[in-house]
């Protein structure tokens, strides 16, 4: 039988033959921050090492020493696999080698890899590989656009908005390649504004909303490039989106906006969404969304009607000049009333006078004047004034020039002749009032 002495000296000589391997242990073995005995010196003088270089920026030097703290001590910090991936973005950048850019991508996604592992934020860091492989390896899109679209089934509402901006991206280049079909492309938009709906909603400051809205607008934009975005595959999803929330103003205004601007407005949809929105909130938009409504079914007075309570409301002068020319424009189409017309765009002067275009209203409605003069040469200076008046167009609003030389060209042809203003005793380059209700003072040209 052994002695208790004999017990005590068995488990020291244990204990010293395993000193050693405790004293000399990394942290990637043994799950610590440093490792253990020389391998923690080891860990914490190579780090000393690489951020002495980092800080220098000379990273060629600061690379070796990372690599061992990256390999013996993962857990050491965050900032090691920051500091880690910035310096391959660089080394890519400056790399001539396509095979040795493509290593170096690798690494990149390496790197975040290994930060999941003994960081977690997996969501947020299968995002950041996404984005990273999108922008450093273009024909690998669709591996990209998978980590994308992955990172957002892991973080639903709590994806960071920059996610949607380049998962879009990613999928509107896909969908141009024939990668991906129209029905996921929006079911790509479908997500992505959902979410942001959400989170402009929930937004703790007016900063982090707006932030969200540039986001929305810049995936709207990018849906709207793809050609994806039609009536029919629009009002499917919209009318979902109506359906759950039908008296939720947001959603009503989201809904009128993108209807409009996909020119849908003829919908069903268009029109309970937008009388919905003008019952919850009788505002200039909402009145101008139903004036939209009454426009595509042809009711005229009640469109007049409700663009003039849009006009009330509004505090916008460029919105409200919008408007005006949008009314004298249906006068115009409609035969209505060319004076009235001439009202209107007179009207969107006052808010806007360095726009051209209601002096291209003004001018056409001179133009089309019916049973204007008392004789063939009366009628005829309707045209001196109309062309006046596209003159001032191109004048003040260069974007119009085309326009309004075109239309010059058109209406000097019916200018009256010399031999019909002899008779009127009215001379070349005199001052020339056009009468009825155009009352315009001009000079008179053959």
């Amino acid at each position: 039988m052994k002695t208790k002495a004999t017990k005590i000296l068995l488990v020291f000589s244990i204990t010293l033959l395993s000193l050693p391997a405790l004293m000399a242990q990394k942290g990637v073995e043994d799950g610590s921050k440093y490792g253990h005995g020389e391998d923690s010196i080891r860990a914490l003088q190579n780090l000393s090492m690489y951020k002495q270089f980092y800080r220098q920026k000379s990273y060629n030097d600061a690379i070796k020493p990372w690599r061992v703290v990256f390999n013996e001590a993962p857990r050491i910090s965050k900032n090691m696999y920051i500091h880690g991936v910035n310096m391959y973005k660089i080394f890519f950048k400056n790399s001539k080698s396509v095979e040795e850019r493509e290593k170096y991508v690798d690494t990149i996604l390496m790197i975040y890899d290994q930060r999941m592992e003994y960081f977690n934020s997996k969501g947020y860091l299968t995002a950041r590989k996404g984005v990273d492989l999108a922008n450093l390896s273009p024909k690998r899109t669709k591996e990209a656009y998978d980590l994308l679209h992955k990172s957002v089934e892991m973080m639903d509402k709590q994806t960071p908005g920059f996610v949607f901006n380049e998962m879009m991206q990613t999928a509107l280049k896909l969908y141009n390649d024939n990668q991906i079909s129209e029905d996921e492309m929006v079911n790509n938009f479908a997500l992505a504004s959902k979410i942001l709906d959400y989170q402009m909603k929930h937004s703790s400051s007016t900063e982090k909303r707006e932030r969200y809205e540039i986001i929305m607008n810049n995936v709207e934009l990018i849906f709207t490039k793809s050609g994806a975005a039609t009536c029919e595959s629009l009002i499917p999803l919209l009318t979902k989106r109506f359906k759950e929330n039908p008296e939720e103003l947001e959603n009503l205004k989201k809904i009128v906006d993108l209807l409009r601007n996909f020119d849908c407005e003829e919908s069903d949809l268009f029109e309970k969404s937008a009388e919905n929105l003008y019952e919850l909130e009788p505002s200039a938009n909402s009145a101008y969304s139903l004036a939209r409504v009454f426009i595509k079914k042809k009711n005229w007075d009640k469109a007049i009607s409700y663009y003039q309570e849009a006009i009330k409301r509004e505090t916008d002068n460029i919105t409200i000049a919008r408007y005006y020319k949008e009314l004298a424009e249906i006068l115009l189409a409609t035969d209505g009333s060319p004076a009235k017309a001439v009202e209107y765009a007179r009207a969107a002067l006052k808010q806007n006078p360095n726009d051209g275009e209601p002096y291209i209203i003004i001018g056409r409605a001179y133009a089309n004047a019916d049973g204007f003069g008392k004789n063939k040469f009366e009628e005829k200076t309707k045209y001196w004034a109309a062309v006046d008046m596209f003159y001032k167009a191109k004048a003040v609003d260069a974007s119009v020039a085309d326009k309004a030389n075109k239309m010059i060209e058109t209406y000097s042809q019916y200018f009256p002749d010399k031999e019909e203003a002899f008779f009127y005793n009215v001379t070349e380059g005199a001052n020339y009032t056009v009468g009825g209700w155009i009352n315009h003072t001009t000079k008179v040209r053959f």
